[in-house]
C-alpha cells in the first residue's frame, strides 16, 4: 500500500509534507512552513523573529538556526524522493556560510535530493532571504535509508 503513493502527485506531496513537518517539534518551535514541494525542489521558511538572532548588536541570524532548517529541509526532500514511506536519519550534513543571515528579513531553504541509492539519499540546499543568488548558506548532506517502513 505505501509503496502504491504517488509522489509525484503534487496534492499528495503536499500532504506528505505538511505531515512530516508537523511531525517535528522543533520545527513546529521555530515556525518552519513547507511553502512548495511541488517539484523536485522542496521549499520552507522561515519568518523573522528576533529571539533567532545570535548577534542582536551587529542584527544577525544565529547560524544554527538555519542548519536546523536546512537539516529538516533536507530530510524532507530526500523523503519525498524515495518511492514509498520509509524512515531516515541524517548522516551528514555541512554548511558552507558565505554571509550573514540578516534581521527583519526570512530565511528561505530550497533543497534537491539529487542522487538515491539503495541505503543512502544525497541533497543539496541553497538558503537566502530572498535573493537565491545571494544565498545566506550553501548546504550538502547525506541521509540513511534505513527500511523501515512507515504508516501514512
Amino acid at each position: 500500500m505505501y509503496e502504491q503513493l504517488d509522489k509525484r502527485d503534487p496534492a499528495i506531496r503536499a500532504e506528505i509534507a505538511a505531515r512530516f513537518n508537523g511531525r517535528i517539534p522543533y520545527n513546529q518551535a521555530i515556525g518552519l512552513r513547507v511553502v512548495d514541494v511541488a517539484t523536485e525542489r522542496v521549499v520552507t521558511a522561515l519568518d523573522y523573529r528576533e529571539c533567532f538572532l545570535g548577534d542582536p548588536g551587529a542584527g544577525l541570524w544565529h547560524t544554527a538556526v538555519g542548519m536546523a532548517a536546512a537539516d529538516s529541509t533536507c530530510g524532507l526532500a530526500v523523503f519525498l524522493a524515495l518511492p514509498g514511506l520509509e524512515t531516515i536519519a541524517t548522516l551528514d550534513l555541512r554548511m558552507d556560510y558565505l554571509r550573514p543571515a540578516v534581521a527583519e528579513q526570512g530565511l528561505w531553504i530550497e533543497a534537491e535530493c539529487y542522487h538515491v541509492t539503495r541505503c543512502v539519499g544525497f541533497v543539496r540546499a541553497t538558503l537566502h532571504q530572498g535573493d537565491r543568488e545571494r544565498a545566506v548558506s550553501l548546504c550538502t548532506a547525506a541521509f540513511m535509508r534505513t527500511g523501515k517502513q512507515i504508516k501514512p
